[in-house]
């Protein structure tokens, strides 16, 4: 029987191999029941660099969005501090929101259909600014941003919806978005490491590695990318820039952690998705989000497989009932919430090169049909 998971290990070297990434952890369930894990490959490409293990910690990128935004929109929600109907202004009385985001609804928001932009360069003119002002640049910027379609007529991908997101768990919760998920979700749930790496805010604009305390001294991460921001290392601080120039911690981008904890996290959704109580997670808040609502393609912060069976990064057999998203540093989860199957996988695609994605495009749906197959699911949808 053990043979049946060889492939999956297969997949990861030759991903490796082939160039796609350095490091990567999988790990693969049923109900929230770990069957399978396995890692592959080398921290970086650097001569020498460590093994990837099942402790590396990767940057999750954009599953900070469902794993950390929308999870601590669940909280509140579940204490009924908010609805997913509400208004933006009704539950973000800011003087510095403007009148055309206060009707926006979070569910707009949380579904990408609020009208606002998929990104814009915000970390330009962050770091630009005085350091004191830096924590909430991001999400003014965000809000002073023009509307690009009325609300609820398109769905476009946004980053700036996240951001203004996270203004919201923290002026209802008063706690930023780390210290709420931190103590609020990951440490109720046993989750120790999965969480924001806070960055110190430097005096000058661009900062030097000399002059930085290194992240990495207790943790092994897997690297990312110089990227654009000269001087940030390659390792232990977040790879999106706007995310980082606001200090590591955003609604969009900024979480770190390891592919277990990921799994435990979206396990713990599933058991509330079927109606037992884990922790901070209500059941009906949990499907409530989990559902599609009416005249949208996403779940409430979640992606789900689009309708074309070659392009779905999760593969032919995740139902259509399934919830998960992408990061753009190479990272992935799915959840089948009809047959319980999940599938986490992270890899550090972006430390060969951001502008490749065919490689990890062509590798994730692959990956995830050998792990179906290897959990018995080969019914395709």
């Amino acid at each position: 029987m053990a043979d049946r998971w060889a492939p999956l290990q297969q997949l990861l070297k030759a991903g490796v191999n082939q160039g796609g990434f350095t490091a990567a952890v999988a790990l693969a369930g049923v109900e929230g029941e770990l069957r399978w894990q396995g890692a592959a490959g080398a921290l970086s490409q650097d001569p020498g660099a460590a093994a990837a293990t099942l402790d590396t910690v990767f940057d999750l990128a954009s599953l900070t969005k469902p794993l950390a935004t929308t999870l601590a929109l669940m909280v509140l929600a579940g204490r009924g501090q908010l609805d997913p109907a509400s208004p933006l202004g009704e539950v973000l009385p800011a003087p510095w929101l403007p009148p055309d985001k206060r009707p926006l609804t979070l569910r707009s928001l949380l579904t990408h259909r609020s009208g606002l932009p998929a990104w814009r360069p915000f970390y330009q003119e962050v770091l630009a600014a005085p350091p004191e002002a830096r924590p909430t640049l991001l999400e003014r910027l965000a809000a002073a941003t023009p509307l690009e379609y009325p609300p609820d007529t398109a769905t476009l991908y946004s980053d700036l919806g996240f951001m203004l997101l996270k203004a919201v768990v923290e002026s209802l919760s008063g706690k930023n978005l780390d210290q709420f998920c931190r103590e609020e979700i990951y440490r109720p749930l046993g989750l120790k490491t999965l969480g924001f790496i806070s960055l110190p805010q430097p005096a000058q604009t661009v900062p030097t590695t000399e002059n930085r305390k290194p992240k990495t001294e207790n943790r092994l991460y897997a690297a990312t990318e110089p990227g654009l921001i000269p001087g940030r290392p390659p390792a232990g601080e977040v790879h999106d820039e706007n995310a980082w120039a606001a200090g590591g911690v955003a609604g969009h981008a900024g979480l770190f952690g390891p592919g277990g904890e990921v799994f435990r996290l979206v396990a713990s959704l599933w058991q509330a998705y079927n109606g037992e109580e884990t922790g901070p997670l209500t059941p009906a808040v949990v499907r409530h989000f989990l559902t599609v609502p009416p005249g949208a393609d996403r779940a409430c912060g979640f992606d789900i497989p689009g309708p074309d069976p070659v392009a779905r990064t999760a593969g032919r057999y995740f139902s259509p009932r399934s919830v998960g998203h992408l990061g753009f540093t190479g990272t992935s989860f799915w959840l089948d919430l009809e047959t319980g199957q999940m599938v986490v996988l992270l890899t550090n695609r972006v430390h060969l090169g951001r502008d490749d994605k065919t490689r990890i495009a062509a590798f994730r749906p692959r990956f995830h049909e050998a792990a179906s197959r290897a959990l018995g699911f080969t019914q395709p949808y």
